[in-house]
């Protein structure tokens, strides 16, 4: 069953609501991109669904059960999280971290599991170096092995869902891709993923379906990625102007379909750079 918060309202404030009427299914197999301007939401909304805050009205379920009746351990077995920003205040290596996401399940870590998601991140060769040493791409990779460790040692049977708040915003580009790479083979592997991403390029290139919050944390447009990531649907809530292209090809013949899709601001198209830009 998937994860789902429903018509979900919330405030640190009452007189001023972060959220209002949100929502969101992140169904198994899908990657689910949460897009939206600064401030509208998108990090509390992912809390929200962690079950570390709670809707003053709305709901949110995981396996048809309310997410704050969930147990820790319960939560654990079910949900990974990789935030925006990993900080730990004491000296522990690389592999311990990532030993946390199966301690935290109440299991015994398994060498195996631990270093394979290692391998997935690509900074198995990391292991042993104290975490807090790494470069801040580095280090958002270990988080994601982290979480990868966590749904691959979850009870048969169990739900998986991971949420990622940004989670390329520290790599460089290859490793951005790769780590969407991954999280589509996560997604095929019948984990539901939730992302917050600005690069509204990425989202359209990976995700299956997409919610765009505006800057009041009202929902502008929430369905199919392709359908809501276009030009038209994003000025009103961002103010620029978008123009949907695709990458050029060495092949001139080769179809707009084959090729890598982008969301760019207008005014950065350079002539002759880009092919067939459509304008919103």
């Amino acid at each position: 069953m998937p994860l789902i918060a429903q018509d979900v309202t919330f405030a640190y404030h009452r007189a001023r609501p972060v959220l209002r009427g949100v929502t969101l299914e992140v169904e198994p197999g899908r990657i689910s991109a949460i897009v939206g301007p600064n401030g509208s939401g998108k990090s509390t909304l992912v809390r929200l669904l962690l079950g570390r805050l709670h809707p003053q009205s709305g709901r949110i379920t995981l396996d048809n059960r309310p997410i704050n009746r969930l147990s820790a351990r319960a939560r654990a077995q079910r949900l990974a999280y990789v935030p925006q920003h990993a900080s730990l205040a004491f000296r522990y290596s690389v592999e311990q971290v990532v030993r946390f996401g199966l301690i935290a399940q109440g299991r015994s870590p398994s060498q195996s599991v631990v270093f394979r998601a290692l391998e997935r991140a690509d900074i198995a060769d990391r292991a042993g170096e104290p975490f807090a040493q790494l470069s801040a791409g580095q280090q958002q990779r270990v988080t994601l092995a982290r979480a990868i460790a966590q749904l691959s040692s979850a009870p048969e049977g169990t739900p998986r869902v991971l949420l990622a708040d940004e989670p390329t915003a520290s790599m460089d580009p290859r490793h951005a891709l790769a780590c969407m790479e991954l999280l589509r083979d996560l997604a095929s592997d019948g984990v539901g993923v939730a992302i917050v991403i600005h690069d509204l390029s990425l989202a359209l290139r990976v995700a299956d379906h997409a919610l765009l919050l505006d800057d009041h944390g009202r929902p502008a447009a929430s369905g199919p990625a392709d359908e809501v990531l276009t030009p038209a649907t994003l000025r009103p809530v961002f103010g620029v102007r978008f123009a949907r292209v695709h990458a050029r090809a060495h092949d001139e013949q080769t179809p707009d379909s084959e090729r890598p899709p982008a969301l760019i601001p207008i005014t950065t198209i350079a002539p002759g750079e880009l092919a067939h830009p459509r304008e919103g």
